[in-house]
């Protein structure tokens, strides 16, 4: 069985899949080891990784937080300049990922919360036809874990 932040971690990308077919979007890549191509585009980008320390440790449950990324890189066309296409990927994945009817990822978060915005970044790809746009989001999601068995959604 996955780690809770595993399953945590799958439910976020789950939803962003969903924004992905929403918005008609390419690609959603986890952790990319590459750069990201212009044929990727339009992408979502979910970078992840560690806990932060854990915190009120009380009968063997213990309150943890794990924070991500969320990014994303556009592909400008005539129609949609790049502003345009960040801020409607900003929307979609904020409305996803804070939704009130399922703030607690199914019932394995406490809550998630959203946090810094990074400032959009656009220029001209490398080939210099193309105009690119990409923008980033952190988020925070506090869930509880039980010592020893890191796999089971506490209390």
């Amino acid at each position: 069985m996955a780690s809770v932040r595993a399953q945590i971690f799958a439910a976020v990308k789950a939803k962003l899949e969903t924004v992905k077919a929403d918005l008609s979007f390419q690609s959603v890549l986890v952790n990319p080891r590459e750069e990201v191509g212009e044929d990727q585009m339009n992408a979502l980008l979910f970078w992840h990784g560690g806990d932060l320390e854990p915190d009120g440790l009380t009968g063997h449950v213990d309150r943890r937080q794990l924070e991500f990324t969320v990014g994303w890189m556009v592909r400008e066309t005539s129609a949609t300049p790049a502003e345009d296409l960040l801020d409607a990927a900003f929307v979609a994945v904020s409305d996803a990922l804070m939704n009130p009817a399922d703030i607690q990822l199914s019932g394995l978060a406490i809550a998630i919360t959203q946090g810094a915005l990074s400032d959009p970044m656009i220029g001209r790809a490398r080939s210099g036809a193309l105009i690119l746009g990409g923008q980033a989001c952190d988020f925070a999601v506090e869930y509880l874990a039980r010592e020893g068995d890191a796999s089971t959604v506490s209390p």
